[in-house]
């Protein structure tokens, strides 16, 4: 079992050449990649079904591996994610906070936790994904930047 976390900075409001965006923009863009990975990440495909205001499934295709989740919003606050276990799935769960140590200083907290899949191989799988996720997330908050700064996700994001 893989257990992770990282933690991304966001707003320093001691770094002039940063433009603060707002915790609203911030859950905004946040959502936005909940309810639309295929945005953030190209290889992705995505179906949404609703189950509630702030609950849904999504399914998530990439190459020829499927997985089904349930997501819960908690607005402003925190996104979890956790795998269908009745779909013969890996069972992985994950969770993404939003921080705010001080007023204006914006962090968000990515946590996982997932099966791994036994290998005979050289290469650690743990360190690889653990690798990956932070990379991922990085670029997640750099894309969520861009877009609070444009407000481009402001608009109908469907």
């Amino acid at each position: 079992m893989l257990e992770f976390e990282h933690l991304v900075q966001v707003n320093d409001l001691n770094d002039a050449k940063l433009t603060p965006i707002s915790r609203e923009a911030l859950w905004q863009g946040l959502e936005l990649r909940a309810r639309n990975p295929q945005k953030f990440n190209r290889s992705l495909e995505c179906i949404v079904k609703p189950l509630g205001h702030n609950e849904f499934l999504r399914t998530i295709k990439v190459g020829n591996s499927r997985f089904c989740e349930h997501v819960l919003l908690y607005p402003e606050q925190k996104i979890h994610t956790s795998t269908i276990a009745e779909i013969d799935q890996i069972t992985a769960q994950s969770v993404t906070c939003i921080e705010e140590p001080e007023s204006g200083f914006l962090f968000v907290r990515f946590s996982y936790k997932r099966e791994l899949e036994e290998s005979n191989q050289q290469v650690d799988m743990g360190e690889h994904l653990k690798s990956a996720y932070v990379q991922v997330d990085r670029d997640a908050i750099a894309m969520i930047r861009i877009l609070a700064e444009s407000k481009l996700f402001d608009q109908d994001s469907n």
